[in-house]
């Protein structure tokens, strides 16, 4: 029986081992509070430098815009009025259309 029992307390004790190795895999390290600044400070200067990207996308986008439609107007007036005009007549007639194709398609309850 000594046998039986030294395998048993042997087994036991490998298990323990094992379990040990576990808990300490499944723990991650707790960062420091100078870590947590460090990576706080990096997102922050990441966030920041989005932004200005974005912004000076949108600036730069809008001054494109902004040129070419003073450049149509100036340019071309009656090219422009003719065009905003057939838009305000022929905007109402297409969103007309649309709406009422979209309600034929509807099934009645």
């Amino acid at each position: 029986m000594s046998r039986q029992d030294n395998e048993k307390d042997n087994t036991i004790s490998k298990l323990q081992k094992d379990w040990k190795q576990l808990d300490e895999l499944g723990t991650p390290p707790i960062p420091t509070l100078e870590t947590l600044n460090e990576q706080l400070y990096a997102a922050k200067v990441e966030r920041k430098r989005a932004f200005h990207k974005e912004l000076s996308i949108f600036i730069i986008t809008a001054l494109v815009i902004l040129t070419a439609l003073t450049a149509a107007v100036l340019q071309a007036p009656t090219i422009f009025i003719v065009t905003q005009v057939s838009a305000l007549i022929v905007a109402p007639i297409i969103f007309y259309v649309l709406t009422k194709r979209k309600q034929e398609g509807r099934i009645l309850s």
